[in-house]
């Protein structure tokens, strides 16, 4: 019996008890952990590609316009809110999991400039998960195409997720995260006025 408070307190020192660590801390520092639910293509289907034949498409770096750019949870379930945080690059991150993604069913993205293709740019609006019982998750984008020096799109697309799980773990953040990246890119992707204008085969007037 006398051995159990040193050995919880080392274990505590080491690392070996993140649940006790979670539950006593006001934030929790993560990596961001790429731990989507499902695929792509689950979502949108097979894509028609024959427009995009011979084609590029220049994604660019996105921009951070979010106040606070470390917190991306917040659990809310006590009087005391807890928060978690990363010291990652967040649109960095975002747009080398967009760029795989896209990639990955078969769109000819690029990340360099590629002269007569469609350019397109996100700005972060919000990146963040709020905990109340559930995991509520929703990433905000202001997309822009532009061809030339023409803006031919541009509109607010957001992608949210939900889940339940036991409260504040760093793993339900990383899926919940993650899934609102694949459901921002369903909605891209499904969208025929957006899709249209990447290949090139219609000119709209911008959203403001």
């Amino acid at each position: 019996m006398r051995l159990r408070t040193p050995l919880r307190s080392l274990l505590l020192c080491a690392g070996l008890m993140p649940g006790l660590l979670a539950a006593d801390g006001p934030t929790l520092t993560t990596p961001l952990v790429w731990k989507p639910t499902s695929k792509l293509l689950d979502s949108t289907g097979t894509l028609n590609l024959t427009p995009f034949t011979g084609k590029k498409i220049v994604f660019l770096p996105i921009t951070d316009t979010r106040k606070d750019k470390a917190v991306i949870g917040e659990n809310q379930e006590k009087a005391q809110v807890r928060y978690v945080s990363t010291s990652d690059d967040v649109p960095a991150y975002l747009a080398k999991q967009m760029l795989e993604q896209m990639q990955g069913v078969g769109l000819p993205v690029v990340d360099k400039p590629t002269a007569g293709s469609p350019v397109v740019s996100c700005e972060l609006v919000r990146f963040s998960v709020i905990e109340t019982g559930t995991y509520q998750g929703e990433l905000r984008l202001i997309v822009q195409v532009k061809a030339g020096e023409k803006v031919v799109w541009r509109g607010m697309v957001s992608g949210k997720a939900t889940r339940f799980g036991r409260s504040y773990k760093l793993e339900n953040y990383h899926e919940v995260l993650s899934d609102t990246v694949m459901d921002v890119l369903t909605r891209l992707l499904s969208d025929e006025v957006f899709m249209s204008v990447l290949a090139g085969k219609a000119m709209v007037v911008a959203i403001p």
